[in-house]
């Protein structure tokens, strides 16, 4: 979400991008999970490897965007100011320097959430439906990404109708993403280290 809204004020087509990179992610790992992998993410090991890791990067992308929200409101201004320089200064915080479709793909992979709801509920899912048939499983799958891909363009659509705002707009928007993502950092990391001193 946090991505989709970052990136709708420059794009957009944005919220699309975003929803396909978690489709690189989130499609091979259903298929890996009809092949009998939950077992693997329900390793503890592993969530407590994933939940570290993902929410240090977390942290660090919501206090990059945090910090950077002025800077990046700024080269949106300009961007609307078609006398502008086509060069844009790249801020030494900003936090998704790369595409949509990349943010997609590292938002999802860092989120030990998204591997825990896989490893159980969604494993459920998955499971009874390929029960039925793999045409099933396939339908379901697509069903299930439609409305991430509905939801992350409509978000990335939204914010970008946005622009139309004043500076303040852009700022809370830019500060909301990133308080966002700082809060779900320190609450994976958090829980993680609690299940690690636990063991």
């Amino acid at each position: 979400m946090a991505a989709s809204m970052a990136k709708g004020l420059k794009s957009r087509w944005s919220g699309v991008h975003v929803a396909l990179g978690h489709a690189v992610v989130e499609f091979p790992t259903i298929a890996l999970i009809a092949l009998g992998f939950s077992t693997v993410l329900k390793d503890i090991r592993v969530s407590i490897a994933v939940g570290i890791l993902g929410g240090i990067l977390l942290i660090y992308m919501g206090l990059s965007m945090f910090m950077s929200r002025r800077e990046e409101v700024t080269k949106l201004e300009k961007a609307k100011d078609p006398k502008a320089s086509k060069k844009r200064s790249r801020s030494k915080y900003d936090p998704f320097p790369y595409p949509p479709l990349i943010a997609g793909i590292i938002t999802t992979a860092t989120n030990p959430y998204y591997f825990l709801w896989w490893a159980t509920l969604g494993a459920a899912l998955i499971l009874n439906a390929v029960a039925f048939s793999i045409i099933v499983l396939v339908v379901m799958s697509l069903l299930h990404w439609s409305i991430d891909l509905g939801w992350n363009s409509f978000l990335g659509f939204a914010v970008n109708k946005s622009k139309g705002f004043d500076e303040r707009a852009y700022l809370a928007v830019f500060g909301l993403c990133g308080i966002i993502m700082l809060v779900f950092g320190g609450w994976f990391l958090a829980s993680a280290l609690k299940t690690a001193v636990g063991l």
